[in-house]
């Protein structure tokens, strides 16, 4: 079965993804709601490495099949916005519009920068936290390392293009390395776009890897070896968090993540079997990594009305009262659902309808 799923044409869609996709999303979710969570591990980190570098291995991989097709990569790059325009700008401006609507602050401060995906440089400059609209800093990088990789895919030779990225990778790590040893401002570093590169350049890599080398891939599936050293990945950067973690060193635990999620996304592109397969396949994980997009830009809003409304009501609005995690989970699941039935499907079939 594995031999005949890598002899098989690529794909863009990998059904244990959407999986992988969920637990990336409940990593951060449990991170930003649990208080604790994260004593021993780095949830929230991890699960936007996860993301970031599943981003470049799904994107390139697009692009990819694209330009075998021989069109135009002008044309590739104005369908590709179209197409995620559509995706990405109801359910965002969405959001912003009802922190707008019900005076919920900073939106009104801040809604050029959130409105122009650049939360991010406002964070760095500024120094200060955005309130419930905190996390967008990570939709804001995203974007932009997404403009930056879409050109680089589509207009920079492909006997160039490994090399570029991992001097990407190596210069992702070198800049917040740099950084904090000469004293700028950690939040400057820690949402510059740069200082993410590093991850979706490792995914970019692999999705060369999964369509060009189909024999290195089948190694990578099959050999004990490898899965041995890419935990190791993992466990070095756990270390690194509690060993070196006021440190510059601290910044060498993200590109060991990146390199853990690089063998995972790609070992579960070629299709986990037996017990991996089971939780890979599991219909609430699914059903998280479909959502995924609603949940990561509503949960900390659904934080903030849930304390609103249970301080209106007497109750305990403490973070780490039990009432207040399960109602945000439970309220972060239901609007997320409804956007996702009501605005994002119907808007995927529109997409596919485009194409």
């Amino acid at each position: 079965m594995l031999e005949s799923t890598l002899m098989s044409t690529p794909k863009n869609y990998f059904p244990q993804l959407d999986a992988l996709r969920g637990i990336a999303c409940l990593l951060v979710l449990f991170h930003h709601l649990v208080p604790g969570s994260s004593k021993w591990v780095a949830l929230g980190p991890l699960g936007v490495r996860l993301f970031f570098v599943m981003t470049g291995f799904l994107l390139v991989g697009n692009l990819l099949q694209q330009k075998q097709k021989g069109l135009n990569p002008l044309n590739i790059f104005k369908d590709f916005y179209q197409k995620r325009v559509i995706r990405i700008f109801p359910v965002y401006f969405l959001a912003l519009g009802l922190l707008l609507l019900f005076g919920v602050e900073p939106a009104r401060q801040i809604w050029i920068w959130i409105s122009t995906f650049s939360i991010n440089f406002y964070m760095g400059i500024y120094q200060e936290w955005a309130g419930v609209l905190s996390h967008f800093w990570f939709l804001a990088t995203s974007e932009q390392m997404v403009l930056v990789l879409t050109g680089l895919t589509l207009w920079i030779p492909r006997k160039w293009f490994i090399r570029l990225m991992i001097l990407l990778f190596i210069g992702a790590w070198l800049h917040r390395w740099l950084g904090t040893v000469v004293g700028v401002a950690p939040m400057m570093i820690w949402y510059s776009p740069l200082s993410s590169m590093d991850s979706i350049a490792i995914g970019a890599v692999i999705a060369i890897l999964y369509r060009e080398r189909k024999e290195q891939i089948h190694y990578l599936a099959s050999s004990c070896g490898i899965p041995i050293l890419a935990w190791s990945f993992l466990a070095i950067a756990m270390a690194i968090r509690i060993v070196y973690f006021n440190t510059p060193w601290i910044h060498l635990a993200e590109s060991s993540e990146a390199l853990f999620f690089a063998w995972l996304i790609l070992r579960t592109a070629v299709g986990f079997t037996n017990l991996w397969e089971k939780i890979l396949t599991a219909p609430f994980l699914v059903y998280t990594g479909m959502i995924s997009y609603g949940l990561y830009i509503f949960h900390p809003i659904m934080h903030h009305y849930v304390q609103f409304n249970f301080g209106r009501s007497g109750i305990i609005t403490d973070p780490s009262n039990i009432g207040v995690i399960g109602a945000t989970f439970f309220t972060s699941y239901l609007i997320s659902s409804l956007c996702w039935f009501l605005i994002e499907k119907p808007l995927i079939s529109l997409k596919k309808n485009k194409s």
